[in-house]
């Protein structure tokens, strides 16, 4: 592999900050610790490694801080989460960020996200949920996550859903599930990285999937009207570029090469392989931070006015 030249002399002897946007224990913090100490095995240099959590509106201060706050000299970057760049295309107030001007590093590779229940509610299907002859009630981290949006979207739509937010990460979600203080969730498959035994001793069950990778459980796209589809699509953008790992706009384009090049002989490391398998985390198509960037671009130029207007209309969690 060619690195840039003198790589190994700017990171050798220092240390790589990654910022991570949620609490420690949930599915976003595990993924980026992960990819951070792997990651800084294979950067010319070997630097040390810090993982800061710097939780809070579901990223956005991560990202805000990212964008604020720290010099772009390659020693700072940031798993801000999954749903914080469309905040920024949206122009949400809270995010002062333009999300196409971060620098990309990579991703592990895009998710698929699913509606979760107790099986304790006797609820097995999709149907058995709308049916169902109580209101049930789904943790979120945030009306503007999809954790939230998606319970709201459904809930307009007839399927007996009141959503309890202010949940800081996935993991107390997932502990407020198995407690019983809520019924349901939607979130990412590897939200349940560490607490797989939900799922194998079936105290909660999946009923709604938004890609086909679970055979008899149907669909988000086939369940909501057609007219819902493009809003749909930006809320659920994050399946499509997983947890990337940024850095601050601004980096200098040898430095974010050294570290994309890095992240790209990552995916590729059998040991970093070994252990994404062992905790159910994407390994088969890691995006390069060339593709994120050009995604990015992409879905800001396709994310019209009208779906803008409804899409805040979501996030104030009006049906």
């Amino acid at each position: 592999m060619s690195w840039p030249a003198l790589a190994n002399d700017f990171y050798h002897g220092k240390t790589l900050t990654v910022i991570v946007g949620f609490a420690p224990g949930g599915g976003v913090d595990t993924t980026a610790r992960m990819v951070a100490r792997h990651l800084v095995r294979l950067i010319p240099g070997q630097p040390g490694l810090v993982i800061q959590n710097m939780e809070g509106a579901a990223g956005i201060i991560a990202a805000n801080h990212l964008a604020r706050r720290v010099t772009a000299d390659g020693l700072t970057l940031a798993v801000p989460g999954r749903s914080w760049f469309v905040e920024g295309i949206v122009k949400n107030p809270g995010a002062t960020y333009d999300s196409t001007q971060f620098a990309y590093v990579g991703s592990p590779g895009a998710t698929n996200s699913m509606v979760w229940v107790r099986a304790s509610t006797g609820i097995r299907t999709f149907d058995d949920l709308r049916s169902h002859s109580k209101t049930l009630s789904f943790g979120s981290l945030g009306s503007t996550t999809p954790t939230g949006m998606i319970p709201t979207m459904l809930a307009g739509h007839g399927v007996p859903i009141k959503v309890i937010y202010g949940y800081v990460s996935t993991a107390r979600v997932l502990l407020a599930l198995e407690q019983g203080e809520i019924d349901g969730v939607f979130t990412v498959e590897d939200s349940f990285a560490r607490r797989q035994d939900l799922i194998k001793n079936k105290i909660v069950v999946p009923v709604l999937q938004n890609k086909q990778t679970l055979p008899g459980v149907p669909l988000l796209r086939d369940v909501l009207p057609p007219s819902q589809l493009p809003l749909l699509t930006l809320a659920l953008a994050l399946e499509s570029f997983g947890l990337p790992l940024v850095g601050p706009p601004g980096i200098s384009p040898d430095r974010i090469a050294v570290l994309r090049q890095a992240f790209i002989a990552m995916s590729k490391d059998p040991d970093y392989r070994a252990e994404a398998a062992r905790i159910d985390q994407p390994i088969g198509a890691p995006l390069a931070g060339e593709t994120l960037e050009a995604m990015m671009k992409e879905l800001a130029a396709e994310t019209t006015p009208e779906i803008v207007a409804a899409y805040r209309r979501l996030a104030a969690g009006k049906q």
